[in-house]
């Protein structure tokens, strides 16, 4: 009786559940399995061999022989489980794997902004740029990374110094004074 109980709170129907303490051998049409419950503790369950695994053993998810069994899978169709056999209960585990599920997940921010090179490469715990090497007064490159080296080669920013340079030279860098006045098509 203590067992029909807790077999019922565990939400497995009653009409499923037959405890005989009986010694009649019971009929063809019925299997008598032990189920083995996540505490530990030991049940028998008597069900009918047409009978699917979720109308036997309730919500519970549930093992045998190291396969998970299908709620909808009848008791009679599951290959090697017979009058005796012992079914394992296993949780139910929340969520996917790694997939659609674990994309929520990710909420950390290990990297922020570099305030030299400007990208989101530096490492807030290891106070270090992944990209430029910063606070390293050497910039960071590699001579396997040819492509990283043209992105921050001569001529990929601004030049707001060098591209002056031309025009300067030009005019011999001249400082002080006020140029020359341009006479535009004087004729003498």
């Amino acid at each position: 009786l203590a067992q029909a109980i807790w077999l019922r709170s565990r939400g497995i129907p009653a009409r499923s559940v037959e405890l005989s303490r009986r010694a009649a051998a019971p009929s063809v049409a019925t299997m008598r399995l032990f189920l083995r419950t996540l505490s530990g503790q030991t049940a028998l369950v008597e069900a009918d061999q047409a009978a699917p695994v979720a109308e036997a053993f309730g919500k519970e998810a549930v093992v045998f022989g190291g396969v998970a069994l299908d709620a909808a899978a009848v008791l009679g169709e599951v290959p090697g489980l017979e009058d005796g056999s012992t079914v394992c209960e296993v949780p139910r585990l929340p969520g996917g794997g790694d997939g659609t599920e674990a994309m929520g997940k990710k909420n950390k921010h290990t990297h922020g902004l570099c305030v030299r090179c400007g990208k989101r490469s530096y490492h807030m715990q290891k106070k270090r740029c992944a990209s430029c090497g910063y606070p390293a007064k050497k910039m960071r490159s590699y001579e396997w990374s040819k492509k990283a080296k043209r992105r921050r080669a001569v001529g990929k920013g601004r030049m707001k110094h060098l591209k002056l340079m031309p025009r300067r030279f030009k005019n011999g860098f001249r400082e002080g004074g006020t140029p020359k006045p341009r006479t535009k098509n004087a004729k003498k």
